[in-house]
């Protein structure tokens, strides 16, 4: 159990969303180059992203009887008044210290993916997938991925959705973990899987479809203006590299399309796993009755609370992951 936990703790991303670019990696997989570029990307994503993402969970988590936020603003503002910059970073130990890790894991199961879809449509080794390719593989990989990714978004959210002033069950992740593992066993490390993957698995193929698409589409503007200039259509017919703006802009876009896409299901995610450990106390018994209970409750809104915080948040970090991960990726070759 104390190997499980650690594994569990250590392994970790914020926001459960671990992402990886898809052009860079056709060039050649290289696992050192991989796990570092990822490690700093992770990093990034925790350090800009975490603050936002501790504010949307908290908003996504409280119930209509029980108001103590009146919106994003004040979330944040009682959060850094209460609590200070420690409660805006709560529960990010485990995204922070498992960045290499989970990284690592996400970039192995989304290479053999991809190796997987060649394999089905016979292509070659380096061949680069299309769109619809693309969205295969990115879906197949976060199958794999979601049994890592659960157990870190559950300590996560159990930490964040504590609220100064309240008695608060955990400590810190590490606690979390343990006190989780004591109780409930292995299962109990996986509170909301059904609705994690309802989540994780559209998201994830979304994202990584909308980012090929946004960086394709970037760099068939900037080659066709390149190659209106005479001789230039006698130059190699390899595309060159695209510049670190495409992939931020790209980025952005993608993280935006992606939470938009499966947002309602990361409300039911995160009262699912914010709600007590043990079954006999707990509000809601799946998904369904707590898609059901939010829909009667809070109405259609219900089930878009946090996503003004979500959308600040996903954009600049979205876009600074693909061009933390490409550059640092150019920079080792």
């Amino acid at each position: 159990r104390a190997l499980l936990l650690l594994s569990v703790c250590i392994v970790g991303q914020e926001g459960g969303a671990t992402n990886y670019p898809a052009g860079e990696a056709d060039k050649g997989m290289d696992p050192m180059k991989e796990i570092g570029a990822g490690t700093l990307a992770g990093i990034a994503q925790v350090a800009v992203g975490h603050p936002f993402d501790t504010v949307k969970v908290r908003l996504q988590c409280q119930r209509p009887n029980d108001i103590v936020f009146n919106g994003t603003l004040d979330c944040a503002q009682k959060t850094f008044r209460h609590e200070g910059i420690r409660g805006l970073y709560k529960g990010a130990w485990s995204p922070l210290v498992g960045a290499m890790f989970q990284n690592a894991a996400g970039f192995f199961f989304f290479a053999s993916s991809k190796q997987i879809v060649r394999s089905c449509y016979r292509l070659e080794d380096a061949a680069k997938l299309d769109k619809a390719q693309t969205f295969i593989a990115a879906g197949l990989s976060a199958c794999m991925a979601l049994f890592v990714e659960t157990p870190v978004d559950l300590l996560k959210v159990k930490m964040q959705s504590q609220i100064h002033g309240r008695s608060g069950q955990y400590r810190n992740v590490f606690h979390a973990g343990y006190k989780i593992l004591q109780e409930r066993g292995i299962p109990g490390l996986f509170q909301g899987f059904v609705s994690n993957g309802w989540r994780f698995v559209p998201g994830r193929a979304v994202y990584f479809s909308a980012y090929d698409s946004a960086l394709g589409y970037l760099n068939g503007r900037s080659n066709s203006s390149r190659s209106s200039s005479p001789g230039e259509s006698l130059k190699s017919s390899r595309p060159p590299p695209p510049p670190l703006y495409h992939c931020f802009l790209a980025g952005g876009f993608a993280g935006g399309v992606a939470w938009l896409s499966t947002y309602p299901f990361d409300v039911i995610r995160n009262r699912m796993q914010a709600d007590a450990a043990d079954p006999r106390l707990r509000k809601y018994r799946n998904m369904w009755h707590c898609a059901y209970e939010i829909a009667a409750q809070e109405g259609f809104h219900g089930y878009f609370k946090g996503l003004t915080v979500c959308l600040i948040r996903a954009i600049p970090v979205n876009a600074c992951i693909f061009t933390t991960y490409t550059a640092a990726i150019r920079a080792m070759e």
